[in-house]
């Protein structure tokens, strides 16, 4: 399948690594070395070194908001699956360090509406982790997974299933309106006949999940009112 690319990508890509590479830099510093005057310390290049692996993950991200099908579109559940793995790569999670190597779990709850679409995300890495894929059913566990995704069909247990999450680390995903204000962390919706997300960061941050500050800055932020 071909994808048009948009014509603004590149520019906008340009923008996030300068962005990135001279966010908490001394100017005068960046400045000199980019006209030849001085040397550039070690922790220069260390950042020029990491900040060509987070750019193309925020393009990947942003790829996935604005592409635009040549030929035969990818199905609606291919391009969310796509999102979950991006999206992945920008979360930490608490004790992260202690499982660093062990595989990252998606769970999906409620029904399985990807199809075939997450065999094209299992196995994949996650920073030093595997992504590793399993269906639920509605008495599993749901406190083993890393990501849990919550189908359409279970919500009418949608605050039983969150209520159950809590505390446990893990980041709740879903695609039906009014998740994020229900307590679900990132609920996929559309707009403009695109995919977006938002997020629900009182949720995120009371179970000590870190997103980056540049995914959110693609997101949008929304407030359940509830109190953790």
């Amino acid at each position: 399948m071909a994808i048009l690319i948009p014509p603004a990508m590149p520019v906008v890509c340009s923008v996030i690594a300068v962005d990135i590479l001279t966010t908490g830099s001394n100017s005068v510093e960046v400045n000199s070395f980019a006209h030849g005057r001085i040397n550039p310390p070690l922790h220069f290049w260390l950042r020029l070194i990491r900040f060509k692996s987070v750019v193309r993950l925020l393009c990947g991200v942003m790829l996935l908001l604005t592409l635009t099908p040549a030929h035969a579109a990818p199905s609606e559940y291919e391009l969310k699956a796509a999102f979950i793995y991006q999206i992945a790569r920008f979360v930490e999670w608490p004790g992260a360090p202690v499982n660093a190597g062990a595989p990252l779990r998606l769970c999906v709850l409620g029904g399985n509406p990807f199809g075939p679409a997450l065999e094209s995300i299992r196995g994949k890495p996650v920073n030093e982790r595997r992504l590793e894929v399993s269906l639920l059913d509605m008495n599993a566990d749901t406190r083993e997974c890393a990501m849990l995704f919550i189908a359409a069909p279970a919500e009418r247990h949608i605050e039983r299933i969150t209520a159950l999450s809590r505390g446990a680390g893990v980041l709740t995903i879903g695609d039906t309106q009014g998740f994020a204000q229900r307590g679900v962390m990132v609920n996929f919706f559309s707009q403009d006949g695109k995919i977006r997300f938002e997020v629900n960061l009182d949720a995120t941050r009371h179970d000590g999940l870190k997103i980056s500050s540049k995914l959110l800055s693609l997101a949008r932020i929304v407030d359940s009112g509830t109190t953790y």
